[in-house]
């Protein structure tokens, strides 16, 4: 009778033990590494999802509380130049109103008559002694900035409540500056070392980061030239003197509020972001060649009038990147 394993019976099944334990562990390895690039996905999904419908909020209530007859531009897009190595100019959108979306403290507008005393006849309700900006009621111009409960003069406005502890962006009357550009600098392990983070600064702040991982962006807009109501100008520019392709309706060399109310019909948002994180099993492909980014690579994406060629950053291969496009229409132009 056999008491015992064999030396080789004892390898055999030490190898089959080590194969099936093996096998095992490339699975977990596999199903860990899997999970967490998904992970990351949703994560960032999450997040452009909440800061892509902030973006569209502030768009869509550019000149809200303005005046007509202020001069200060309710959307304005500039090149300005920077400090940081690696992007040397930098987009910024600035969109001016009295509404604060992130603190919804300016939602809300009254209308009140001041024929013989202050009376509220529409509205929301409003606290008295609300810092508000004063409209004429019948062509919204500016009146006066003041406090709820009490008249600016005698006649019909609208009254629309304002935050006071934010730095004014207006020169005649209170206003919110609402600014987006890119950070100079990219603090997270998670996102590729040359992206950087799409800034939101109401006022005078620095700002706070509304989208991580960002290797470029652009700004178009939709345009009605002729003042017939039709676009004419599709993912045009804000200002260029060398065509007509832009927000300057009369071509010459400055973009007023005027222009921008009566030719803005949408603002268009190309955004390249990074998705996931750093996959050394990983090659993005979808690329173009092009000379304007450091990597000599780009992605094209298609616009309504064409495309456009987003800068991939040096080192991009292994990063999984996805182009956002957010297309606005300011309702309050």
């Amino acid at each position: 009778m056999r008491r015992g394993f064999t030396l080789i019976e004892l390898l055999v099944a030490m190898v089959i033990v080590l194969v099936v334990l093996g096998g095992a562990y490339v699975t977990f390895v596999n199903l860990l590494g899997g999970f967490k690039r998904e992970s990351k996905a949703v994560e960032t999904q999450i997040e452009l999802s909440v800061g892509l419908e902030l973006l569209r909020l502030d768009i869509e209530h550019a000149g809200y509380g303005i005046g007509e007859d202020q001069g200060d531009l309710p959307v304005e897009l500039n090149t300005l130049t920077s400090s940081d190595p690696l992007y040397p100019s930098k987009l910024e959108l600035t969109i001016r109103s009295v509404m604060n979306n992130t603190n919804q403290g300016t939602i809300g507008w009254a209308l009140v008559n001041c024929s013989a005393g202050f009376t509220q006849v529409a509205g929301d309700s409003i606290d008295a002694g609300t810092p508000v900006v004063y409209l004429g009621a019948g062509n919204k111009k500016y009146i006066a900035d003041g406090n709820f409960g009490t008249c600016p003069s005698t006649g019909f406005f609208v009254a629309v409540p304002y935050d006071s502890t934010v730095a004014s962006g207006c020169t005649n009357q209170y206003c919110n500056s609402i600014r987006y550009r890119l950070s100079n600098s990219q603090p997270l392990d998670t996102c590729h070392p040359d992206t950087r983070n799409l800034l939101r600064a109401v006022g005078d702040s620095p700002g706070d980061p509304l989208l991580n991982c960002v290797a470029d962006w652009r700004v178009t807009f939709d345009i009605d030239r002729d003042g017939d109501g039709s676009i004419d100008v599709y993912d045009g520019e804000f200002n260029n003197t060398t065509n007509q392709l832009d927000l300057d309706l009369n071509d010459d060399g400055n973009v007023t509020a005027q222009e921008i109310r009566d030719g803005l019909k949408k603002v268009n948002l190309y955004i390249l972001v990074q998705e996931g994180r750093l996959d050394p099993k990983y090659r993005f492909t979808n690329t173009v060649s092009c000379t304007t980014s450091a990597s000599g690579a780009c992605v094209r994406t298609d616009t309504g009038a064409g495309t456009i060629d987003l800068n991939l950053p040096s080192g991009y291969e292994n990063y999984r990147w996805k182009v956002m496009k957010l297309f606005v229409k300011p309702m309050n132009l």
